[in-house]
């Protein structure tokens, strides 16, 4: 589940949770999660003053502001686990507590707080382990439970050691502003390990690069996180962060504006200004030019075909010179590539392919002709009367098929702008034995629990050419 700052949740299997409807149409102030049972991570980008994601249980509330880590509801009592920053947490008993990187603090039902140094915190597989250990009855204040979850942390780091030894992540640097609401982050890494950002994630293929395109609402300015977790079965290790800031060349960055700002924008609107005099001028210029060469062919006694001709040209000539520069660009919600388990009874996968125009303000729609979607060479949708920046065009997508949707901006200069979506829809229905969410034989999780992400289904489908171009 994304938020339109960049931020991430994903939710999971057999967890009962509760998003605020009202709040999540906007995703713009704040954003309120109840979790009743099961888990949810996190990935949230540092949030502005006075905006918070909150996390609520039947014991404790905590505030999340730009952190990554774990909320989890288990046998009535509350865990906030983290991988890293810091999170504030209040429980309904008036007992309050903070939990910074690699902690993870429990809340008692009786409002007992507990909190304990593991290295797992924040962690898939320790929220794997709290939802199967035996352990609740005891109460978090417990020796027992102490040691329970001490015993599973350090197995686990001894293995997550292990496999730090082999993980080679070279990354590709970010420059320190970003212009545009997405971007691509790229590295090296060794072929078969599993790279999560922002809780989408992908296996590395045998040329050993790994390349993900993210993306945020245009108005959600200032610095981005990108962190990045390398995984192998149950274990994964914080292998890289990306940061940067989104700063638009003609907004400032957003509430904590400074001086800085304010000069950029006055010298954009000095460049701008200078520009449309020297165009003016220009224009000007060409009309003389188109004055005097009309006089001479007049008294040269050229025939009235050939000066008709010759001012069509001009006239063509300086509408060309005088048409508007529009750097405008695409940015596809959901990311260049969809992958979709389509779970059974279902053949068909139905959605809305979202995306909008970025790079440009309401005044430069008047310089695009068209907006038009293709599959396949053939128009699905075409967008002649440009009037807004979003678009949704609805689609269907047959099981276990590679969908590709080109889509093109025409501008009035002739220049053209084109990306492709692709959706991978697939399901290997053998696996499931009629039952929608089953994983029987391809993507059980050590400890138990499904892979949500489905990775290893994938790759037998693909594999074997059950999924298809279509």
């Amino acid at each position: 589940m994304a938020i339109n700052d960049g931020s991430s949740l994903w939710i999971t299997e057999l967890s009962d949770v509760v998003l605020d409807a009202e709040i999540f149409d906007s995703l713009n102030h704040q954003v309120s999660v109840r979790v009743n049972n099961g888990a949810v991570l996190f990935d949230v980008q540092k949030q502005p003053t006075g905006r918070t994601v909150n996390f609520t249980t039947g014991v404790a509330t905590a505030a999340i502001r730009g952190t990554a880590g774990f909320v989890a509801s288990v046998n009535g009592q509350m865990v906030t686990s983290l991988k890293q920053g810091l999170v504030s947490v209040n429980s309904i008993a008036g007992n309050t507590g903070e939990v910074v990187q690699n902690q993870t603090l429990i809340v008692g039902k009786n409002g007992v707080i507990k909190n304990l140094n593991l290295k797992s915190s924040g962690t898939k597989a320790l929220s794997i382990e709290l939802a199967n250990v035996n352990i609740w009855g005891m109460g978090p204040e417990s020796e027992e439970f102490e040691k329970a979850l001490t015993d599973f942390d350090n197995d686990y780091e001894k293995r997550r050691e292990e496999f730090a030894k082999k993980v080679n992540f070279r990354a590709n640097p970010l420059p320190d502003t970003l212009m545009l609401p997405s971007v691509t982050l790229q590295a090296r890494v060794n072929p078969g390990i599993v790279v999560t950002v922002m809780g989408e994630s992908d296996t590395v293929p045998e040329s050993g690069i790994y390349q993900r395109t993210v993306e945020w609402a245009d108005d959600s300015y200032g610095p981005k996180r990108f962190s990045v977790t390398c995984s192998e079965g149950d274990i994964e290790i914080e292998c890289f962060t990306w940061k940067s800031n989104y700063t638009p060349a003609s907004k400032p960055a957003g509430e904590d504006a400074s001086a800085d700002s304010a000069a950029r924008a006055d010298s954009i609107a000095a460049a701008e200004a200078a520009a449309a005099e020297a165009a003016a001028a220009e224009k000007a210029a060409a009309e003389k030019a188109a004055a005097d060469k009309a006089a001479a062919e007049k008294a040269a006694g050229k025939n009235a075909a050939g000066k008709k001709a010759d001012q069509a040209d001009a006239s063509a000539a300086n509408e060309k010179k005088t048409t508007k520069s529009v750097n405008v660009s695409l940015k596809l919600v959901g990311g260049k590539t969809e992958r979709k388990h389509l779970d059974p009874p279902a053949t068909e996968y139905k959605t809305n392919l979202k995306f909008s125009l970025a790079g440009i303000t309401d005044a430069d729609i008047s310089e695009i002709a068209s907006v038009t979607v293709k599959r396949k060479g053939e128009v699905v949708q075409s967008f002649n009367n440009i009037s807004g920046l979003n678009y949704e065009v609805p689609v269907s997508i047959d099981l276990n098929t590679i969908a590709k949707f080109d889509i093109e901006i025409a501008l009035k200069s002739g220049k053209k702008i084109r990306m492709t979506k692709t959706y991978e829809v697939f399901c290997f229905r053998r696996n499931h034995m009629g039952k929608a969410r089953n994983c029987v034989q391809y993507d059980k999780v050590d400890g138990g629990g499904c892979d949500e992400s489905h990775a290893e289904e994938y790759q037998y489908v693909k594999d074997n050419g059950i999924l298809k171009e279509d």
